[in-house]
């Protein structure tokens, strides 16, 4: 016996039917639309060809005018290959003057073939002549949307012409060298670490902190390539600031003492002894701690200790742990207090000693220090204490001793 549906019931039910595709439709564009959203568009496509990357920018300060550098480097030379390859030409330097950096740059736009992009920027280098105006320097990159604040920033005494064209070993990248990667060669060097844009605009804004920014020049003292010496990349001092007001140079010599405050620290041989008897000693670690040793209405009193970790690399003649010990901690000391004379004889605070009473001491700070010509005297760093912990003796057998 069969059933047959009504025409109303048939009606209904293909009426459902209809309804049940539309919403799967609604559903599957729905779908769709949203998968839409994840994929990667092409409307921003840049061809490369029609962009010129700027690595690296200086920036001098000549008669009342700001005078431009840029850097750009051949992408060939930057790609990695199986074996090394020969360009005879790696690098371009551009040149924009201006009434300000913005100005300068959009003067050096008028020559250039394709558009100057700055998203790959990666170095800044200010000549000393323009530091007294490094609130506008940094300003004006700023307001760049591109510019990037984990760019390196250095100063320099040299023609940033030069600092921007030196050479590199076995036909590698520009990018292989201080300027761009100085990571490397602080690991086997410490002096000072490096300085981002961020870093340096957050130290110059700190109430009471001193900002050191590294000193980068060039040199022929050191390599050449069969008989041509090779024009490279040294770090040799540090430019001095208090909030934006620049302060002068101080070379590395005059300021060694720094290094053993180095948050950054690596690596650092100093030689124990002397005459016959002498080894060389590799600090591997350094640890500083100030204190407040007293303080009264007229003049606070500090202790700074360094404790150092390292070992021997090096003997040549008899010396005794113990000697080695208190040779090193006497020259590290030695050369701390160096520093400080120095800085105080120039009016630095090479050791950050009025941001700790700004952090740690702030009722002594703002009742003796804020809002006065502050500056640092030596009987503020009353005391200076170094510890070193020798951790291995190599292969050398020191003499017992006390």
């Amino acid at each position: 016996m069969g059933f047959a549906y009504e025409p109303e019931e048939a009606a209904m039910n293909e009426s459902n039917r209809q309804g049940l595709m539309q919403k799967l439709k609604l559903v599957s564009a729905g779908t769709l639309a949203a998968a839409c959203l994840l994929l990667a568009g092409c409307w921003d496509e840049v061809n490369l060809q029609d962009v010129s990357y700027i690595s690296a920018i200086g920036v001098d300060y000549v008669n009342g005018e700001y005078h431009l550098y840029t850097q750009m480097i051949n992408f060939a030379a930057v790609a990695k290959t199986e074996s090394p390859q020969t360009h005879n030409q790696k690098t371009w330097v551009g040149k924009g003057k201006g009434d300000s950096v913005l100005l300068a740059f959009y003067n050096l736009s008028r020559s250039a073939y394709t558009t100057l992009n700055l998203e790959h920027l990666k170095a800044i280098v200010v000549h000393e002549r323009a530091l007294g105006k490094i609130a506008d320097v940094l300003d004006g990159l700023n307001r760049q949307r591109a510019s990037r604040y984990t760019s390196l920033l250095y100063g320099t005494d040299e023609e940033l012409e030069k600092v921007l064209t030196t050479e590199n070993f076995f036909d590698q990248s520009p990018l292989n060298s201080i300027l761009y990667l100085p990571d490397p060669h602080i690991k086997q060097y410490t002096f000072l670490k490096p300085l981002k844009m961020q870093n340096a605009v957050q130290l110059l804004r700190e109430p009471g902190m001193t900002t050191l920014m590294p000193a980068l020049n060039t040199t022929k003292k050191y390599w050449q390539h069969g008989k041509k010496k090779m024009n490279t990349q040294l770090i040799d001092g540090v430019f001095v600031f208090k909030n934006f007001q620049y302060q002068g140079f101080a070379s590395e010599k005059d300021l060694l003492g720094v290094r053993w405050l180095d948050e950054a620290f690596q690596k650092v041989f100093i030689k124990a002894g002397g005459g016959p008897n002498e080894a060389t000693v590799s600090i591997t670690k350094s640890k500083f701690r100030i204190q407040m040793k007293s303080a009264s209405p007229d003049q606070a009193s500090l202790r700074l200790t360094i404790s150092l970790t390292g070992h021997v690399i090096e003997l040549d003649g008899q010396m005794t742990e113990s000697e080695i010990v208190s040779s090193i901690q006497t020259r590290v000391k030695e050369e701390i207090e160096s520093t400080y004379r120095y800085g105080v004889g120039k009016g630095m605070d090479v050791f950050q000693l009025q941001h700790y009473l700004y952090r740690y001491h702030h009722g002594y700070w703002k009742q003796h220090v804020k809002g006065k010509e502050w500056k640092p005297d030596k009987d503020l760093l009353a005391e200076v204490e170094v510890h070193l912990d020798l951790t291995d003796t190599g292969k050398f057998d020191l003499e017992s001793g006390t």
